[in-house]
Formats: C-alpha cells, structure tokens, sequence
C-alpha cells in the first residue's frame, strides 16, 4: 500500500501516523481496506548466527500464503540476509522473474543506523561501479545528510571525486571517513585505511593495507582493484596488471577493473591485448567517462583518427566532456600545436569549473603552464604562478621552492612526492643554475617508479646533455621513445604526458649528435619534424632543433 494511504487509515484508526506498525495493525489495516495480505518477519539470534523469518498472511482468514527463512551468519550479513529472503518471497507471491530482475537492488553491507542513507548509498555505489561518478555524487550526498556519521557514504564520495579528478574534495571527504573509522567493520575499516593513506601519498602503506583486506576478504573485487591501481601508479605494471585480473575474475561487471586491465596493457605496450579488453568492456555494456578516456588515449597511442573521432563524439554534450577537452589538448601537445593545445586546456577548464570542480580547472590551468615550460615558453608559467616544476625550469626558483615547501607540508610522507616530483622540482632547478651533476644525484630516487613517471627520465637525459654526456643522456630519450603507451597511459588525471615522447626525438637527436653519431642523430631529427610537421612555427625547442639539424650539415 502507498505510505498517504497507510497514514489515512491509521488516523482513522484513531491512531498516530508515526506510531510503529505492529502485526496486529497491519493487519487491520489491511482488513479496513481489502488488502491481500501482510508479509511480517523476525530475526531471531542463534549463538553468532542470526535466522531472518519472513512470512505472508491472508487478511480474510489468517493463512500463510508462503514463508521464506535465512540464515546469516553474523549482525553485519543479516541485511544481505534480509534481501535475499525478500526475493525469494516475491518470487513465491507470484511476481514474475523479469519483475525481480529489474527492480531487485539488494542493499549494500554498511555501518549506518538510517534505511533511507543506506538506499542512498546503494543506489550511488551502483552507479559508480558502472563509472558514472557524476551521477553518484548527489545520491552520497544525500545519504550523508540523511546520517553525518555514515563513514563508507564520505569514503565513496570521496572516490568519486577522485573519479571526477578533484583531488583535493577527495582528500577532504576520505579525511572524515576516517574520523570515523572506529564506528564501522572491519571490512570498512580495512578500506577506508588504506583510502586514507593513498590521500596523504603514504601508498607503501596503503598497498600494505589493501593487501591485508584482500587476503581477510578474498572473494571482495575493491581490494585487488585499488591495489592494482595503486601498484601502476608505482610503475610496478606487471603486478598490477596480475591485481586487476584478479579484480575482474571477481567482478566481471564492473567498470573499475576494466580500467586497471587497459592502464597496464598501455602502460606495457600491449595494445593488441588491450585492444580485446576494451571489446570485452563494450560486450559487457561497460560505459563511462573513464574508461573511454581509456579508448580515447589508445586511439591516439595507435594513431587511429576514426576512434579518436568516435570517443570525441561519445563526450560530446556530457558533464564529463572536460575531460575529452583535456585529453584533445595533450594530442596537441604532442603535435606541437601549443596554441591549439591552449585553447582546448582553457575549453577544458572553463567546462570543470561550470561543474563546479574548482581542482579540475587550476590543474589543466597547470598543464597548459607546464606543457609550454617544456616547449621553451615561459609567460604561461609565469603569469600563472604555478606549478612548481614549470617555474622550476623556467629558473623561478624561489617560486619552486615554495610551491614545494607547501606540498611537502601536506605530503610530508608521500612516497612518490618525495621520490620522484620533489626531487624533479630540486633538478630542474639545479639544472637552471648550471649544476647538471646535482640534477642526476637529485633523480637517482626516482629510478625505481620512473617507468609510470617519464618527467624524471626527461630531466635526467637533459641533465646528462648538459654534461656532454652523449650516450647516457641517449639511453635516457631511447627509454621514453621505446614505451608511448606509457607515455601516455602513467597518469590519467590531465596529462600533458605524450609531450614527452615527442620532443624526447629532439633530445635523442641532440645526445646521438654529441655521442658523434651524426646518422641516428639526423634521423632523430627527422622524426622529430615528422612527427611535429604541423607544428606552431615558433616554439623555441622546434626552432633550436632545425638550428643543431643545420649545424649536422
């Protein structure tokens, strides 16, 4: 019966609308208004178990028209319990399969004490598991506000920001989950920890603690999911890609692990392999803006300008499309067309900030600064003031430092901060003051993650350049050269990643020229004009490397 309608006949009844509905009562009401019958239950305590009762009785004459009973096996399964017995219950009644098919949402395993913050919550879980963390934003929203102390609603709001690229709303929401974190399971507990340690960037610890949640929850996909993440973003691609198909076996429906799969194919240069995955995600009707950033990057990987085409117009019109504008703007990059870049970078901004994500806009607002830096323009980065490896190598040192001084307040444990991008910062400013062998000291910490991180790569082989290092600075273009999957594929925020693998042929160029290789060094040159033929006609790294082209002759 509707609730106005239950409520009218409790009045009639003389009776409070919010007094509890016992089986007597619904029983009258159901008589007073020629109802079929009631379904009751109990849940009965059984040492640690608990057995959930449900049964439906005829209001005419008190028969039981069917009985479902469950047994789960301790307080935190008993919801789950309850579902499924529902099910079965409508199934008994008469409803038909394809009914319990479309409109069977079972309630997800959470500490909280409101019904209505828990459906909230399903229902966002639900849409963010199909990748659509725009849509799940209000429904965690909502439930938070329904209860404030609803630690997995923050935690998974949290992730779609994350989704969504706002790093620091995500920092924020996993913050107070984990204030939290003595209310709930062990189960919550162990994720929301390790979501924690991810936000400050301790992601030794945060693998430790996915690790541990994967082996007390072994049949749970998130674990493995977030640990595969996790290990990428270490550039230990192997594992991860062994963790997301641990995910996927798991759970073959969700978005999430589909993702983890196709950032370790590119990463690895596997493309014929990631190009079966992305058909799987399209077979399983996997959707979301996030795994078609994942087409999308390998459709420029491969050069494939119809599935470039095909992903531009799949964004076309969504709140998401900030993203395709971001990700248009790295290919420009790529292509040396700085101008057209920035046009898209600032599309690209101006769309976030519509959304109201504030964090998104100032980080393409970064790209763009730090792309031209690398390009040999300094305005942007100067105007903008910000971020501290532009200014860095445009010999803004004060600038840098501070900048860096902020991060390390907020990162002071950070694993990847201060192995790879705090000391890429303290090298490109060494490299401005004309200290190249303080710049490889500095880099030597970023060795063992610098697969994920091709920045520290560049820098070094620079660094060597300046040391009239000619083969060792080589080896260092040729690594980035020989992966532009993971050129593209080592982040997937605002990349403006594939610049490097295009201007690394200047660099290979250069330090083949200085190694006395004049062959491989005019062919370097010519892929690097090949490649930026349509390139703006005034970029200072392009005019420089027609200037030493010359000079081979």
């Amino acid at each position: 019966m509707d609730d106005e309608q239950v409520q009218q006949t409790l009045r009639l009844m003389s009776l409070s609308p919010g007094v509890r509905i016992t089986n007597q009562i619904a029983h009258d009401i159901c008589v007073r208004n020629a109802a079929a019958a009631t379904i009751d239950g109990s849940i009965a305590s059984l040492g640690k178990n608990y057995v959930v009762t449900l049964q439906a009785i005829t209001c005419p004459g008190g028969a039981t028209l069917a009985r479902e009973q469950i047994q789960a096996d301790d307080k935190e399964h008993v919801l789950n319990a309850l579902g499924t017995a529902a099910t079965a219950m409508r199934a008994r009644l008469g409803e038909s399969r394809s009914s319990i098919q479309k409109l069977n949402r079972p309630l997800e395993q959470a500490t909280t004490g409101s019904l209505e913050a828990l459906q909230d919550y399903t229902a966002g879980l639900a849409e963010l598991t199909r990748g659509r963390f725009l849509v799940a934003r209000p429904m965690f929203e909502r439930a938070i506000a329904l209860d404030p102390n609803f630690a997995m609603a923050y935690f998974y709001l949290a992730i779609a920001f994350n989704n969504a690229g706002d790093t620091g709303r995500q920092a924020e929401y996993i913050r107070k989950a984990f204030a939290l974190i003595d209310r709930v399971s062990e189960d919550e507990r162990d994720r929301i920890a390790a979501g924690y340690y991810e936000s400050t960037g301790e992601l030794d610890k945060a693998i430790d603690a996915y690790r541990l949640g994967r082996e007390n929850y072994p049949r749970s996909w998130h674990f493995p999911n977030f640990l595969s993440e996790n290990l990428i973003n270490l550039g230990e691609f192997e594992e991860g890609l062994k963790q997301g198909e641990a995910a996927y076996q798991l759970q073959p429906n969700a978005e999430p692990p589909y993702r983890r799969l196709l950032d370790a194919y590119m990463n690895l240069d596997r493309l014929d392999e990631a190009s079966k995955v992305a058909e799987s995600a399209r077979t399983h009707g996997i959707d979301g803006a996030r795994i078609h950033q994942r087409f999308l990057e390998m459709a420029y990987i491969r050069g494939d300008q119809s599935a470039v085409a095909r992903e531009i117009q799949w964004y076309a019109g969504k709140p998401e499309e900030y993203l395709s504008f971001g990700w248009q703007a790295a290919n420009r990059n790529v292509l040396g067309q700085r101008r057209e870049s920035s046009k898209l970078y600032k599309r690209a901004a101006e769309t976030a900030l519509r959304r109201g994500l504030t964090d998104v806009a100032a980080d393409f607002e970064e790209a763009d600064a730090r792309a031209d830096a690398l390009s040999g323009n300094c305005g942007t980065v100067r105007h903008l003031g910000r971020p501290a490896l532009a200014l860095a190598l445009c010999g803004d040192a004060a600038g840098a430092e501070k900048l860096a001084a902020e991060t390390s307040k907020r990162l002071p444990n950070g694993t990847i901060w201060n192995a790879v991008q705090l000391p890429e910062i303290r090298a490109a400013i060494e490299l401005q003051r004309g200290q190249p062998a303080k710049a490889v000291e500095l880099l030597a910490s970023a060795s063992p993650y610098e697969r994920a991180y091709p920045e520290a790569v560049y820098l070094r082989g620079l660094a060597y350049l300046r040391l009239h290092k000619g083969p060792e600075a080589a080896a260092e273009f040729q690594k980035i050269l020989d992966h532009k999957g993971a050129s593209w594929a080592s982040t997937w925020r605002f990349p403006n990643w594939g610049l490097y693998y295009s201007i690394s042929y200047a660099g290979l160029a250069r330090a083949s020229a200085l190694a006395g290789d004049t062959v491989k060094a005019r062919k370097a040159f010519e892929d690097f004009f090949a490649s930026w033929k349509d390139a703006d006609e005034n970029l200072p790294i392009l005019l420089e490397a027609k200037k030493n082209y010359a000079a081979l002759h």
